[in-house]
C-alpha cells in the first residue's frame, strides 16, 4: 500500500465560518438515544426526531444500529446527529451510528463529531435532495470487506429536485451529487476535507437534466473527480462547473468517466491549486458525445509546474499473478493473469497501482478456444517501421483455451490489436474486421511446425538488433509421463513476421539443468508434474548487453525463483550464444516465497530500474492469493541483481521519484484551455 507525505494546505476559514454561523443559529432542543448500557435501534432513533419538530440535535450516548435499510422521518427543520454534548464526547463510551446498504435521510441533516459504521458491504446514504453537511469530526468505519460508506445527494425519484452536499471530514466509497436513475435541478457539492477511496462526482451514472456546481477545497481524492460517471448510459444536460482550490488528486480529473457519455451544454474547469502528482488524465468533453463546450482555466505557472521529491509506499502493491507492467509516455500501465477477462490500470507512478482504476480491456464469449485461462497477458507497441503502417500499433498477447478442461490443459498463443490506438484498448481480433473481444490464433508460417500443435504459454517479444522475436514456454511429456524429469518446460524463440505470426524455425534456449530449477517436479495428485522454466523476459542493459531473466521450478511451491541468460554471441536464435547463470539471482526469504515471473520497468526519470514480481506472502503457496511487488533492480556488462537477492519484509518502506510531468501534459479535450 502507498504511504505518501504530503502537505495539503485546507482553507479552514471558509467551513470555520460555515459551523460558526449554524452553532449560533442552532436551536436548543436536544435529544438522547441510547447511552443505557445496550445498543439502541431503529424505534429509539426515530422517536428523537420527534421529539425535535422545529429541529434541533440528537446526541447519540451509546451504540445505534439502524438495521440493512433504514428511512429517517421526514423533517422540514435541520437536525445534527452527534456523540458530543456539554463537553463530553460519548464515542469514549461506544457511541456509533451503524446502518446498512440504504440510510435514507428526511430531511436537512448535519452530522459531526459521531462514528458512522458501515454493517453492510454496500453502505449509503442517501440524501434525497436535501442539504446535507457532513462536519467536522466525522468518522468512518469500514465494513467488513473494506469498504466505506457512499454519498448519494440526489432524491432517487422525481418527487424532489437538485441537492446541497457539504463535507469537511470522513472517509468515503464514492459521492455523487446525483442519482444513479437519474436526476434534476440544481446540484451543487463541496468538499472542505475528508478522504475518498472512490471517484467524486458532481452529478452521477445517470441522466442529469439541470445544472451542477462541484467545489474541491481540500480533502484526498483517490479514485478521481468528475462530473459524469463511468456508465455509456450517463448523460448530462446543463451547464456544469468544477472549481479545484486545493487537495491531493489521483487517476483523472474529468467530465466523463466513461467514453459513451453524452455531455450536452458546457463544462468549465478552474484549476486554482493543489498535488497532481498522481493524476493521469485532465479531459474535457470533445470525445464525447453531445455538442457540448468545455473550458479550463488555470493559476498561471500551475500547469508547467514540474513535481519533484519522493513517494514511499510498501510491498505488496495489489493481489495478482504474472504481472506486466510497462511504461509508455510518462505513464505506467499494468495487467496480469485473468480467469475470464483481462484489466488494466493506469497510474503515475508505481505506489499509485492500487488506487488505480481498472480497465477491463478483454472479455470474450464463453466456449471458443480463447475464452478462459487467460493467462500472463503481455502488451507491446509496434512501430511503422517494425510491421508496416497497416499493422502499426498495441498488441495483446496471451496464452488461453476455452476451459472444457483443467486450467493448463490446451493453452495456447494468442494476440489481439487495441482498437482504440492506445494501450486502454478495448482489443480485438489482430486481423480481418478486428471484432471486440475475439481473439487471432498465433501460428507458423512454416509447414510441419509443431507450434501450432504444441502446448504454448508466456509469450514475450524481444526486439534486439533491428529484429522482431517471439519468446515463449513450450512443454515436452504431460501428466502421464512415467519418470520424473520425462515432463519439463522448454523456453523458445523463432523470428516474427508479423504480430501473429512466427516463422516456424523456432529453437529451445533453455530447459531445467540445474538443481534450483527443479524444485516440485514428480509423481503428484494429478499426474506428473513438470520441472519448470518459464516467463523469460528479456532485459537490455544500458550499454546494450541482452539477459533473459526467468522463473524456475514450479510456481506451486515456495521455491519459485528467477534466473538469468546472457546473450554472450550475437544471434538470439543460437542456443550456444546463451549463457546460463548457475544459481537464482532472486528467491524466497523467510516471509514471502514463490518469486518469480517478473517484468521490469524504469522509474518515471529513469534514475532506477524496478523488478514487478508475483509472490506469496508467509510460507504457503495453496489457498492464497498471489501478489505483486516492486524492488530495484541493476542491469549492466557485469550482470543482474534484484534487490539484495531476496524479498524485503513486506512492510519495508522504499522510495521512488515521483512522475515529474507536468498537468499540461496530462490535458486533453478542451475546447479551450490555456
Amino acid at each position: 500500500m502507498k504511504t505518501v507525505l504530503r502537505l495539503v494546505l485546507i482553507p479552514t476559514l471558509v467551513f470555520v465560518a460555515r459551523q460558526t454561523a449554524f452553532a449560533s443559529a442552532q436551536p436548543s432542543n436536544i435529544a438522547f438515544v441510547g447511552g443505557t448500557g445496550g445498543t439502541a435501534g431503529v424505534d429509539a432513533f426515530s422517536a428523537a426526531f420527534a421529539q425535535l419538530p422545529d429541529g434541533g440535535t440528537i446526541v447519540l450516548r451509546g451504540p445505534v444500529r439502524l438495521g440493512e435499510n433504514y428511512a429517517a422521518p421526514a423533517h422540514a427543520a435541520r437536525v445534527m446527529i452527534t456523540s458530543v454534548h456539554d463537553g463530553k464526547d460519548y464515542r469514549a463510551e461506544g457511541a456509533m451510528l451503524g446502518f446498512g446498504e440504504t440510510f435514507v435521510l428526511g430531511g436537512p441533516t448535519t452530522f459531526a463529531s459521531i462514528t458512522l459504521a458501515a454493517d453492510s458491504k454496500t453502505p449509503g446514504i442517501f440524501c434525497e435532495g436535501h442539504p446535507v453537511v457532513f462536519d467536522n469530526g466525522v468518522e468512518c468505519r469500514a465494513a467488513k470487506d473494506g469498504r466505506f460508506p457512499a454519498i448519494t445527494g440526489a432524491a432517487r425519484d422525481s418527487r424532489r429536485s437538485g441537492a446541497e452536499i457539504t463535507v469537511d471530514s470522513g472517509e468515503w466509497h464514492t459521492l455523487s451529487g446525483g442519482a444513479s436513475g437519474g436526476s434534476s435541478g440544481n446540484l451543487s457539492v463541496t468538499i472542505n476535507g475528508g478522504r475518498f477511496n472512490g471517484v467524486v462526482l458532481a452529478a452521477g451514472t445517470g441522466l442529469h437534466k439541470g445544472d451542477a456546481t462541484l467545489t474541491l477545497n481540500g480533502g484526498m481524492f483517490f479514485g478521481g473527480v468528475a462530473i459524469l460517471g463511468n456508465s455509456p448510459k450517463a448523460a448530462f444536460r446543463g451547464s456544469a462547473t468544477l472549481t479545484i482550490n486545493n487537495g491531493v488528486f489521483f487517476n483523472a480529473i474529468a467530465a466523463a468517466r466513461n467514453a459513451s457519455a453524452a455531455f450536452s451544454g458546457d463544462y468549465a474547469l478552474a484549476i486554482n491549486g493543489g498535488d497532481f502528482t498522481s493524476v493521469t488524465d485532465v479531459s474535457g468533453t470533445r470525445d464525447l458525445r453531445g455538442d457540448a463546450t468545455s473550458t479550463l482555466t488555470a493559476l498561471p505557472g500551475l500547469l508547467d509546474k514540474r513535481n519533484a521529491g519522493t513517494l514511499t509506499f510498501t510491498n505488496p502493491l495489489i493481489p495478482g499473478a504474472d504481472p506486466w507492467v510497462f511504461f509508455h509516455d510518462g505513464f505506467y500501465y499494468a495487467t496480469a493473469t485473468g480467469g475470464t477477462q483481462l484489466a488494466i490500470r493506469k497510474a503515475a507512478n508505481l505506489p499509485d497501482l492500487p488506487r488505480a482504476e481498472t480497465v477491463v480491456i478483454y472479455k470474450p464469449a464463453a466456449g471458443k478456444p480463447w475464452s478462459r485461462n487467460l493467462w500472463s497477458p503481455k502488451i507491446y507497441h509496434f512501430s511503422e517501421s517494425e510491421v508496416g503502417a497497416e499493422n502499426a500499433g498495441w498488441y495483446l498477447y496471451l496464452s488461453a483455451n476455452d476451459g472444457s478442461g483443467r486450467p493448463s490443459q490446451g493453452q495456447r498463443m494468442f494476440v489481439l490489436r487495441s482498437l482504440s490506438g492506445t494501450p486502454l484498448g478495448p482489443y480485438g481480433s489482430a486481423t480481418g474486421k478486428h471484432q471486440p473481444h475475439v481473439a487471432t490464433r498465433v501460428s507458423a508460417a512454416a509447414k510441419g511446425s509443431t507450434f501450432n500443435k504444441n502446448w504454448c504459454g508466456g509469450a514475450k517479444i524481444l526486439k534486439h538488433g533491428g529484429k522482431l522475436y517471439a519468446i515463449w514456454v513450450s512443454e515436452v511429456g504431460d501428466e502421464f509421463s512415467k519418470n520424473t524429469g520425462d515432463r519439463y518446460q522448454t523456453i523458445n524463440i523463432d523470428r516474427l513476421i508479423n504480430p501473429w505470426t512466427i516463422e516456424g524455425k523456432g529453437v529451445v534456449i533453455n530447459r531445467p539443468t540445474l538443481a534450483w530449477e527443479k524444485h516440485g517436479a514428480g509423481p503428484g495428485k494429478r499426474g506428473m508434474y513438470p520441472e519448470v522454466v518459464e516467463g523469460g523476459t528479456p532485459v537490455h542493459a544500458a550499454d546494450g548487453t541482452l539477459y533473459l531473466l526467468y522463473a524456475g521450478s514450479g510456481y506451486w511451491t515456495p521455491h519459485y525463483a528467477i534466473g538469468v541468460m546472457k546473450l554472450t554471441g550475437t544471434d538470439p536464435m543460437n542456443p550456444a550464444h546463451w549463457q546460463k547463470a548457475t544459481r537464482p539471482i532472486f528467491k524466497a526469504s523467510d516471509e514471502v516465497v514463490g518469486t518469480g515471473n517478473a517484468c521490469y520497468v524504469p522509474s518515471p526519470s529513469g534514475k532506477s530500474n524496478w523488478a514487478i514480481y508475483h509472490a506469496y506472502v508467509g510460507t504457503k503457496t495453496r489457498g492464497v492469493p498471489r501478489q505483486l511487488f516492486a524492488e530495484p533492480y541493476i542491469a549492466d556488462d557485469k550482470g543482474v541483481s534484484i534487490g539484495a537477492g531476496r524479498p524485503l519484509p513486506p512492510g519495508t518502506p522504499l522510495k521512488i521519484e515521483a512522475n515529474p510531468i507536468p498537468l499540461r501534459q496530462k490535458i486533453s479535450g478542451f475546447t479551450t484551455a490555456p
